[in-house]
């Protein structure tokens, strides 16, 4: 789905009303929604603390407290003013509000208001904030939430970030751990603070129409991965569930293609089988050859839907290895020393079908030289430019992973966290894309979105410290998750 500006909200929420929906009725299922992914994400909280500020979005705060409190968990709320002083659709949400509920009018909070085990729900601002200034109360909301050390979960924006432009009030903005946005994603999410102060996103489809997609950017969400995910008939058998062939490793780094083969079983794949010069401790149910130095997986081409290579080759990467991948007759995932192998060897390059390659900044820089592309800035054109010379689908990893495809298009994977900047990640990542790109019917395209955004959900899900070893498993059950539409 697209990103979209404030006045193409209010657009869409007027549209709904026009055809029915009570404007109520959205709040309601913000709302609903919202308190629903809390509970089952933070079933462990001591206590859900509401910041209800005086407009919609603390209407919107009020309904997830009162859905809370249904589901018996501890709430109260700290209001900006008194439940009589609410307007509108926020007005029947605060009339409606459970007396079990305590609520505080304050002008002014500090971090002792909060005690550990607590989960605070930021509804001060929304859309409605269009920068500068805040009010002292607000401000003072603020600055306790972030110094109390809790988890914050903004409903639709963090409080004191622009909806349009992403930037922060001078007088603060709410450090969000995850961002609940409605019905689609803020384009301010993605720009300037916004990108980093909105932690984790998800998007609470609250029936806005989709006919009107808007200028925006576009957005791989939860919403897209429930409906991309592969959904396999009972009667499948596993040449049906798509095979990989992992093309990697050497003296140097044995563990990569490992790393990718799991990935590539955990993904879904129903046939694995690694070819490495090194020797290799893969899941057993990988069919696994070690290969003489110079020796080439060919002959196990004809029973592979998608090879993933490159991941350990090292130094070792050659001309010779690019010109052996380059004869695969399925899709061909290019990863870690494949590329860089490619930007030393950038004339055995020749436009084919089906290609994925997987850069990370200093990866896509050395292809961008090799290729003659000018340098730029801006990650999204990088990542375009580099997809049309080379005629691929380029994964350009980081923040926001764009993926963009020879035609042009692109898309932002929302998903991701400080926790996958460890080493080996980039190998499950390449291996899980194999997995989908093998799946019947996925497009390459596709099946990087997909890959990218269940790598990302795996790492914010992941328990304490995560090293890449634990990922495969963890993508495993996040693709069940996003299968069932668990409110993952």
């Amino acid at each position: 789905m697209r990103s979209a500006d404030t006045e193409t909200i209010r657009r869409l929420e007027r549209a709904a009303v026009a055809d029915g929906t009570p404007e109520y009725t959205l709040m309601l299922r913000a709302g609903a929604g919202a308190a629903a992914w809390i509970a089952r994400r933070f079933a462990r909280a001591d206590r859900f603390v509401v910041l209800a500020g005086g407009g919609n979005n603390g209407g919107d705060a009020l309904v997830a407290a009162a859905e809370l409190h249904r589901r018996r968990f501890p709430v109260c709320v700290f209001g900006t003013q008194a439940k009589s002083a609410y307007r509108g659709s926020a007005a029947q949400a605060a009339a409606e509000l459970p007396s079990g509920i305590p609520w505080e009018v304050r002008d002014s909070l500090t971090a002792a208001d909060f005690r550990p085990g607590d989960v605070i729900v930021d509804g001060l601002l929304g859309i409605g904030f269009a920068g500068g200034g805040l009010k002292p109360k607000v401000r003072s909301f603020i600055a306790a939430a972030n110094a109390s050390g809790c988890p914050a979960i903004a409903l639709d924006l963090p409080s004191g970030v622009g909806g349009d432009d992403g930037v922060a009030s001078s007088d603060g903005a709410v450090r969000a751990t995850v961002t609940l946005t409605f019905g689609r994603p803020k384009t301010g999410l993605f720009r300037h603070d916004g990108a980093v102060l909105r932690g984790a996103l998800r998007v609470i489809d609250i029936g806005l129409p989709r006919e009107d997609e808007g200028a925006g950017e576009e957005i791989f969400t939860n919403l897209d991965a429930v409906r991309r995910i592969p959904r396999r008939p009972v009667d499948i058998h596993k040449n049906q569930r798509g095979r990989v062939l992992i093309w990697g490793g050497g003296p140097e780094y044995s563990g990569a293609p490992a790393l990718a083969a799991a990935a590539a079983m955990y993904g879904g794949a129903g046939v694995v089988r690694a070819a490495s010069e090194a020797y290799l401790r893969v899941p057993n149910g990988a069919i696994v050859r070690r290969l003489r130095s110079g020796e080439s997986p060919e002959d196990w081409f004809p029973d592979s839907d998608v090879m993933v290579c490159g991941c350990g080759w090292g130094s070792c990467g050659t001309a010779e290895h690019l010109r052996t991948a380059w004869q695969f007759p399925g899709t061909l995932v290019l990863d870690a020393d494949g590329l860089n192998a490619l930007a030393r060897h950038a004339e055995v390059w020749s436009p084919r079908r089906d290609v994925i390659v997987t850069p990370h900044p200093g990866e896509a820089a050395g292809l961008e030289k090799a290729f003659g592309l000018p340098g730029t800035a801006e990650r999204g054109e990088r990542a375009v430019l580099l997809a049309r010379k080379l005629a691929a689908v380029v994964v350009l990893k980081g923040r926001d992973t764009v993926i963009a495809a020879p035609d042009g298009s692109r898309r932002i994977a929302a998903a991701g966290s400080a926790a996958l900047a460890t080493a080996g990640s980039g190998d499950v990542l390449a291996g899980t894309i194999g997995a989908l790109a093998a799946q019947p019917g996925m497009t390459a395209a596709d099946a990087a979105a997909l890959g990218v955004y269940l790598h990302g959900i795996a790492g914010e899900n992941a328990p304490g410290t995560l090293i890449a070893d634990e990922l495969p498993r963890l993508i495993g059950s996040t693709a069940r998750d996003v299968r069932d539409n668990a409110n993952f």
